[in-house]
Order: structure tokens, then C-alpha cells, then sequence
């Protein structure tokens, strides 16, 4: 009789050790994912901090007076460093990036142009966006439906719906790799205003220091760190007295650093 009272407390002991070891596994996991998400919020937050110091230091240069000591604003790279941490920014004019889904084939046919697209080849490309964008199966005279790109040899065809990212431009038929690289710095989704009519390179295009008063200024940041780079972009806007970031995306995917090589 003892001994089965004796076996019975040592299995009961054992099931207790074994519970005990399962909640401190528990908690344990629960540690290191909670330190985990910590570490990771702290280091977003710091990338975060870091742009925001690149946002600002990149428009006061766009914004610069002197044209001597001023950035372009055509896209072109310049390196920067704060706090030990390697950095590139981007400035582009506001006025200058095209809004893919709002833009009218002579729009369009105006930042072909500028890139040196040659005048037949600007009427298959922008019929072909204006196909890729539009709700019908009905191409343009130059355009580009489902049964061109399976001609083609694509696996896809026409979306038929709106730009989600400039980085989309890519896929539209007759835009190569390097077209595309050529035109992204001059494109978005959303950032125009809707219903402009004006030429987006009526206020001249690329080459151009500093940003005048008043006028909207993207600052494209790419922060360097060890795991993965961090792009993020702020609208800019000066006013008499002061800078203000307008509008600020942390996280962005790569399309919004476009001159990033495949």
C-alpha cells in the first residue's frame, strides 16, 4: 500500500515537474519573442530617426539659395553620412514626376520625349500604358491588350486597372529594362494633382539647383544599415520662414528609390 501511495506521489512529482517545465518554456519563448519585437521596433525607430535627419538636411540643400552650393533636383544621388551610418539622397521637383494614372498620353508623350524616345516608338508606349491602365479589352491604334503580350511571350497580359507603383511601368509591353530605368525617377502614383493639364516639364527638366519658394520637393532617402536598406521619401514644401515635410512614407519598396540598379 505504501509503495503505491510512493509511486503515486513520484508520478504526480514528475507530471508537476513536467507542467513546470512546459510554463517555463512558455514564458521563456514569450521573453524572446517580446525582446525580439523590442529589438526590432528599436531599430526601426532608429532608421526612422536617421531619415528624418536625411528628409531634412537633403532639403535644406535642394532648397539652397546659392546655386554653387545647392543639390540638383533631377534625381542624381549624393552620399551622406550622420551618426556613423553611410546614407543617399535623392531630390526630385515635385512638379516633375507624372502621375501614371492621371496623366494624358501627351503628358506622357512629353517625358518620352525627354528621355530621348523617338517619336514612333512614343506612340506604342503610350497607347500601351493607356491600355494598361483603362477598364476595356479594347487596344488603342498603337496599344497593347491580353492577346499582344501572349504574341509577345508573356505569361501576363493588359491589367486593365490603375497603377499600384511606378515600379509597374516595367511590365507595360515596349518598356524595357533600360526605358524603365529612364523614366521612373520622373513618374509616381498619387503624388500629382489630378486634373492638371500642364506639361510636368513645362518648368524645365533635369540639371536644375535648388527649389523655388513655394514648390513641392521629393526627398528620396535610402538609409544603409546591416540587414536591409531602409526607403523612405517626404514631400518638402518651404515656406518664407520655414521647411515643412508635407507628406513622409517610411518603408517604401525600392520603386520609389528608382535609379537603384537590377
Amino acid at each position: 500500500m505504501r509503495r503505491r501511495q510512493r509511486g503515486l506521489v513520484l508520478v504526480l512529482v514528475l507530471w508537476a515537474l513536467v507542467l513546470l517545465l512546459v510554463i517555463v518554456s512558455a514564458v521563456s519563448s514569450s521573453v524572446h519573442t517580446e525582446t525580439t519585437l523590442a529589438h526590432h521596433q528599436l531599430d526601426q525607430a532608429r532608421l526612422r530617426a536617421l531619415a528624418d535627419a536625411a528628409f531634412h538636411y537633403g532639403a535644406a540643400r535642394g532648397y539652397d539659395p546659392d546655386a554653387e552650393t545647392a543639390w540638383l533636383t533631377d534625381g542624381i544621388t549624393y552620399e551622406w553620412q550622420f551618426e556613423g551610418i553611410d546614407m543617399e539622397i535623392r531630390l526630385v521637383k515635385e512638379r516633375i514626376r507624372l502621375d501614371l494614372n492621371s496623366a494624358t498620353g501627351e503628358q506622357l508623350k512629353s517625358v518620352l520625349e525627354a528621355v530621348d524616345v523617338d517619336a514612333e516608338r512614343q506612340s506604342r508606349v503610350v497607347d500601351a500604358i493607356l491600355d494598361w491602365r483603362d477598364r476595356d479589352s479594347l487596344h488603342r491604334l498603337n496599344g497593347a491588350e491580353d492577346e499582344h503580350y501572349a504574341r509577345a511571350g508573356m505569361s501576363y497580359g493588359a491589367k486593365d486597372a490603375p497603377f499600384t507603383t511606378v515600379d509597374e511601368i516595367g511590365l507595360v509591353l515596349g518598356v524595357s529594362a533600360e526605358l524603365r530605368r529612364s523614366l521612373l525617377p520622373y513618374l509616381s502614383v498619387g503624388y500629382s494633382r489630378r486634373g492638371t493639364s500642364a506639361s510636368p516639364l513645362s518648368a524645365g527638366f533635369g540639371g536644375s539647383s535648388g527649389a523655388g519658394l513655394g514648390r513641392g520637393l521629393w526627398v528620396l532617402v535610402k538609409v544603409l544599415s546591416e540587414k536591409q536598406p531602409l526607403y523612405a521619401e517626404a514631400l518638402v514644401r518651404q515656406s518664407k520662414d520655414r521647411l515643412r515635410l508635407d507628406k513622409i512614407n517610411y518603408g517604401v519598396s525600392s520603386a520609389a528609390w528608382p535609379l537603384d540598379d537590377e
